[in-house]
C-alpha cells in the first residue's frame, strides 16, 4: 500500500472505532479516537501533502556549496522537517524528476564555494542540460570568490549564466599532483620503509620520495590530458565554441566577471536575486501579509487574470521542500524495487574510526545481503566512490558482491569521482561497470608503508625495551626500521596478494593473464582509458547504472520502478554512520584536506588505514 492509502486506512479505522464508542456510549474514548484521527490528518496535511503542492511555472531553487557527498544518512525526522543535507543522491532525484514535472518552468542552481570531484561535476552538468533539453529554462549563478573549471563545468549545463560582480574565474587548466613527505618526516627524525606492487603504484611514494617517479607522472599525465579533453569537449558544446578556442578559454587563467562575459563565459552580471525576482510576489503587501490572511488572499487571486495570479503568487520552490514532494508523487505502493547501496570512502575492517566517511567492509557486505535478500528488489546498484584501502574489507565487499549474483540479482556498479584499487576491487565482479570519462579508476596493485620513530623516540630521551620470543618480534613497532629479510618475507606476501586481485580482475572481467597485466601494475586510468581497456563496461552516470540493472533485471520497458537506498539503515552502525557523515571536519582536517586534494570526511580512515601498518589497496592520488 501507499502511504496515502495508508493514511486513510488509519483514518478510517479510527473513525469506525469513535463512532462505535459514541454509539455504546464510551464518551472518553471515542473522543479520543476522533481527535487522534483529526491529528492523523492535519498531520498528513501539513507535513506531506501541503509541501508537495507547489504553484504551477514555478522555479526550483538548488545551491551548491561546501563538500558534496554521494550520500548521507539521515532520520525520519530530518525528512519531515526538511533538514536534509545536499548529497549527489537528492541532486540526481531532484534534477530527473524536474525533467518530467509539469509544475516546474525553470531550475536554478547556485554554484557557491564548490567541493566535488570531476565525476561528479560531470553528472550534475548532463543532469542540468537534460532539465534544459526538456525545455524548462536553466539558470546557473556563480557566486563563490572563485569559480575553477569544476564548479564552472556544471555551470554551463545552463542556458543561461549569470555571475556576481565579484566572483572571478579561475581558468587555470587542469592540475593533478600531491604532497611529498619524505624529507618533512627525515627532519622530525622519522622514517618511513615502502613497497608497492607494481611500478605505477604511487601511493607510497607521499613518504617515499621528494618528487613523483616516472611511471607515476607518465600515468597521471594521461589523466590530466583526458580530463581537459572532457572539459574542452563539454565547454565547447555547451557555449557552442570551436574546440580550439574552448581549449583556449580553459587556460586562460584568471577572469573578472566582466572579462568572462565578454569571452562569451558566461550570459551576463548580476545575482540570484535578479533571477529570484521574477518568481517572487512583486505586491510588497500581499508579500507582507499576516497568515491569517491566506485564505482571503486565495480567494482573490482566484478571481484574477492568470497573469495577474502569477505576479501575485510566490513561485520559487526551495530544494528541501521539493525533496518532500518528489517523495509524495512518488508513494505509488508496491513496484520492483532497484536497491542503491553507497560505498563511499576509504575501505576500512575491524572497528571504524569514531568519524569521516568510509567503507566498513562488514557493514557494506551486510547491505548488499540485505538487499539481495529482499524480495521486493529485483536488481542492485552498487555506487562505488572510495580510493580503497583495507585488503581484507574489500575482499569482504567483493565476496558479498558475488553473493548477491549468486541468489540471482544482478549487481550494476556505478563509479563516482575515484573507484581506485581497493574501490575497484569491490566493483570488479559486479555484472557491469558504468564509470564517468572523468572518474579515476583501476590502480589495480598493492602497497606498504611502515613507519619508524626509533630516532625521534632517542633523541627526545624515550627508551623502548622488549621481551620477545622471536628476533621478529617487534618488527612492526615504531622504534625500528624492518630488515631485509623481513621486507623480502613482506613483499613476497604482497605478490601473492597482487596475484590473488589480478585473478579476480581477470575472472571478473574476463581477461586473460597477459591483458590484465597489461592494464594492472598500479596504474590509475580515467573512466574512458579503463572503458577502452576492459576495466569498464559504459560510460555514464548513475542514470544509465539504473537503466543497465532494469535490463538485467527484466523489467519491461512501461513497468515502473523504485529506487531504494539500502545504506546507513541498520542499527547502531546506521546512526553511528549517520553521526558521522554530518559531523563537520576540524580546522586541521580541512586545511589537509585542501592542501592534498582529499575529501576531509576521508582523512580520518587513511589515518587508520596507514597506522595499522598492513598492506593496503589504495590509490596514490585522489
Amino acid at each position: 500500500m501507499s502511504r496515502k492509502a495508508r493514511i486513510i486506512v488509519i483514518i478510517a479505522v479510527l473513525a469506525v472505532i469513535s463512532t462505535a464508542a459514541f454509539f455504546f456510549a464510551w464518551y472518553a474514548a471515542g473522543a479520543v479516537a476522533a481527535a487522534i484521527a483529526l491529528a492523523v490528518a492535519a498531520a498528513y496535511y501539513l507535513l506531506i501533502l501541503r509541501p508537495a503542492r507547489i504553484p504551477r511555472d514555478s522555479l526550483l531553487r538548488m545551491r551548491l556549496c561546501g563538500r558534496i557527498s554521494d550520500f548521507a544518512a539521515g532520520s525520519v525526522l530530518d525528512r519531515i522537517l526538511g533538514r536534509e543535507s545536499v548529497t549527489m543522491h537528492h541532486l540526481r532525484e531532484a534534477l530527473t524528476h524536474a525533467v518530467r514535472d509539469p509544475a516546474l518552468e525553470a531550475v536554478m542552481v547556485e554554484v557557491a564555494d564548490l567541493r566535488c570531484g570531476m565525476g561528479s561535476a560531470q553528472e550534475l552538468h548532463d543532469l542540468l542540460a537534460a532539465a534544459g533539453r526538456a525545455g524548462k529554462r536553466t539558470i546557473a549563478v556563480l557566486d563563490a570568490e572563485a569559480a575553477e573549471p569544476h564548479a564552472y563545468l556544471i555551470a554551463a549545463a545552463a542556458r543561461e549564466i549569470v555571475a556576481n560582480p565579484d566572483t572571478s574565474l579561475m581558468m587555470l587548466g587542469v592540475t593533478l599532483g600531491g604532497l611529498f613527505a619524505k624529507r618533512a618526516l627525515s627532519n622530525l627524525h622519522v622514517g618511513a620503509q615502502s613497497l608497492q606492487w607494481k611500478e605505477y603504484k604511487g601511493a607510497a611514494e607521499i613518504t617515499s620520495r621528494e618528487h613523483m617517479s616516472a611511471q607515476v607522472r607518465e600515468s597521471l599525465e594521461a589523466v590530466v590530458n583526458d580530463w581537459q579533453d572532457v572539459l574542452v569537449d563539454y565547454l565547447a558544446r555547451s557555449r557552442r565554441l570551436e574546440p580550439a578556442r574552448a581549449r583556449e578559454l580553459l587556460n586562460s587563467g584568471f577572469l573578472s566577471a566582466a572579462t568572462a562575459r565578454e569571452a562569451g563565459l558566461i550570459d551576463r552580471v548580476g545575482y540570484a536575486q535578479d533571477v529570484l525576482a521574477e518568481y517572487e510576489p512583486q505586491d510588497e503587501v500581499m508579500t507582507h501579509r499576516r497568515p491569517f490572511m491566506d485564505r482571503l488572499m486565495e480567494r482573490l487571486r482566484r478571481t484574477q487574470p492568470p497573469e495577474d495570479r502569477r505576479r501575485h503568487t510566490n513561485r520559487v520552490v526551495e530544494f528541501n521542500r521539493y525533496l518532500r514532494r518528489i517523495r509524495y508523487l512518488e508513494d505509488k505502493g508496491n513496484r520492483p524495487r532497484i536497491a542503491i547501496v553507497y560505498g563511499l570512502g576509504p575501505v576500512i575492517s575491524g572497528e571504524p574510526p569514531r568519524a569521516g566517511e568510509f567503507i566498513s567492509g562488514q557493514q557494506t557486505a551486510a547491505e548488499l545481503i540485505q538487499a539481495a535478500r529482499d524480495p521486493r528488489v529485483r536488481a542492485v546498484v552498487f555506487r562505488v566512490n572510495s580510493p580503497g584501502g583495507s585488503g581484507v574489507g574489500s575482499e569482504m565487499v567483493w565476496r558479498a558482491v558475488d553473493e548477491v549474483r549468486r541468489l540471482g540479482k544482478p549487481v550494476v556498479v556505478s563509479m563516482g569521482d575515484v573507484a581506485g584499487s581497493g574501490g575497484y576491487y569491490v566493483a570488479m565482479g559486479a555484472d557491469a561497470i558504468v564509470a564517468q570519462p572523468s572518474t579515476l579508476t583501476g590502480s589495480i596493485g598493492v602497497v606498504y608503508t611502515k613507519f619508524n620513530a626509533g630516532e625521534l623516540l632517542e633523541r627526545i630521551g624515550i627508551n623502548v625495551d622488549y621481551l620477545k620470543t622471536s628476533p621478529m618480534g617487534d618488527a612492526l613497532s615504531i622504534t625500528r626500521p624492518l630488515t631485509e629479510s623481513e621486507l623480502e618475507q613482506l613483499n613476497q606476501v604482497m605478490g601473492e596478494m597482487y596475484a590473488n586481485f589480478t585473478s579476480k580482475v581477470a575472472q571478473g572481467r574476463k581477461l586473460d593473464p597477459a591483458q590484465t597485466e597489461a592494464v594492472a601494475r598500479g596504474r590509475v586510468w580515467t573512466g574512458a582509458a579503463a572503458a577502452s581497456k576492459g576495466l569498464v563496461d559504459e560510460l555514464g552516470g548513475m542514470d544509465r547504472a539504473v537503466e543497465l540493472a532494469r535490463q538485467k533485471a527484466k523489467l519491461a520497458a512501461d513497468q515502473e520502478h523504485e529506487l531504494a537506498p539500502y545504506s546507513g539503515q541498520r542499527g547502531l552502525m546506521g546512526w553511528r554512520l549517520a553521526f558521522a557523515s554530518a559531523a563537520q571536519p576540524l580546522l586541521p582536517m580541512d586545511m589537509l584536506s585542501r592542501a592534498a586534494g582529499i575529501p576531509e570526511q576521508w582523512i580520518p580512515a587513511l589515518i587508520q588505514i596507514f597506522c595499522r601498518n598492513g598492506v593496503a589497496l589504495i590509490c596514490p592520488w585522489f
